[in-house]
């Protein structure tokens, strides 16, 4: 194995070549990145790419491969709605304890997975829970990946968070240059799907411009 060195985080772009996270980038364009984590989800990222689509907002959707695997067609709509697809791993495993090889062989498994279901090859990884331990980034340097994580969690996934609170974590906390997070998997997308419209149509309002993970780098270099 290729020993690395933990290093802090980054908000640059150029940054990702040396392992460092990307929580944001540095611009003076109002833009921002939606981001979804934890599908594809047979009955909620169907109802989010309706959304998405009828506001005209393209999104990156981080994916799991085993969710991916249960269900491809979700999986290819994502793509074929022209939506940026992330690698987020096969399994929503702990981190903190895997190994080195363990985290590369399930990013690893998770790419076979989502290249022969959508025909994408990913650049970008966020990993599971955002954890960054000297094994996650020794893995994903070897994988080659940009590793991705936000800088605005409204915590949509909490089952006390409504729909009301999730828009406005965003809305009072968002900046230039900002990846939200977002989830099309897991407990709470009732409430995540409830605030869209209306944080949507606020960010709007205020000159924003929402664009994919890869639209937002092209902003910083």
């Amino acid at each position: 194995m290729i020993a690395s060195v933990c290093l802090h985080a980054a908000v640059g772009f150029a940054d990702s070549a040396i392992g460092n996270p990307i929580h944001r980038i540095d611009t003076k364009k109002k833009v921002v990145a939606l981001t979804f984590d934890d599908g594809p989800d047979p009955y909620y990222t169907p109802l989010i790419l309706k959304a998405l689509q009828k506001n005209g907002v393209p999104a990156t959707f981080f994916v799991l491969g085993s969710e991916v695997d249960k269900y491809p067609k979700i999986a290819q709509r994502i793509r074929a709605a022209g939506h940026e697809i992330g690698n987020h791993g096969y399994y929503h495993h702990d981190l903190n304890r895997a190994t080195e090889q363990e985290i590369y062989d399930d990013i690893k498994r998770a790419e076979k997975s989502i290249l022969k279901t959508t025909g994408v090859l990913c650049q970008y990884y966020r990993p599971a829970g955002g954890v960054m331990t000297h094994d996650v980034r020794s893995a994903v340097q070897l994988t080659g990946y940009d590793l991705i994580l936000w800088s605005v969690d409204p915590r949509d996934w909490s089952l006390r968070r409504t729909a009301a609170v999730i828009a406005d974590s965003v809305k009072n906390n968002v900046s230039l240059g900002d990846i939200v997070l977002f989830h099309d998997g897991g407990r709470n997308q009732k409430q995540t799907l409830a605030a869209l419209q209306d944080l949507i149509a606020d960010l709007r309002s205020k000159g924003y411009r929402f664009v994919t993970v890869s639209q937002l780098l092209e902003q910083g270099k």
